[in-house]
């Protein structure tokens, strides 16, 4: 006797009442599992993506905006002048004068070319003439710092530095 006839069996050995009991659990299984197994899961993972998209579209116009807002600035900041450039020297040449026009002339070392940028070092420089002079180039000249060591030198407020600049900054 194979597992379908014991089945039918014991199916035909129930009372009318316990079949159709049986058969309404039966089905109250089935729409029970068919919900939980499948239909909730699914609601749940459409439900999240939902979410998701509404937090992506909301970051995507954040960006829009913040893109918006930094063109204008940038435009802004062009009409104003702080962006000249180079104005037709060369980064060496530059770096050079208005280091010594900031007064770090003397602190000064070697300022030597390095491809499409410029090496310089200072010993025991002023902090914050170095610091001052470096937002000076960098938002009037567009000049940025590609790499920089600053160690406390000797003295009170006073540096040893080298760094490594190079046109395209702010």
């Amino acid at each position: 006797m194979n597992g379908r006839e014991q089945i039918m069996e014991y199916w035909e050995g129930l009372q009318p009442r316990e079949r159709v009991m049986l058969l309404v659990g039966g089905v109250a299984v089935l729409f029970t599992l068919i919900y939980f197994l499948l239909w909730q899961p699914v609601m749940n993972a459409r439900l999240e993506m939902q979410q998701e998209v509404q937090q992506q579209r909301a970051l995507l116009q954040w960006m829009r905006d913040a893109a918006s807002e930094a063109k204008l600035l940038r435009g802004v900041s062009r009409q104003n002048g702080k962006t000249k450039g180079l104005g037709g020297q060369s980064l060496l040449s530059l770096v050079d004068e208005s280091a010594k026009q900031q007064g770090l002339g003397g602190a000064m070392k070697r300022v030597e070319p390095d491809g499409k940028q410029v090496r310089i070092w200072f010993e025991s420089a002023s902090f914050d003439k170095l610091i001052g002079w470096l937002e000076k180039i960098s938002r009037q000249n567009g000049i940025r710092i590609v790499n920089a060591t600053v160690e406390r030198a000797d003295g009170a407020g006073l540096v040893d530095a080298r760094m490594r600049l190079a046109e395209g900054g702010v």
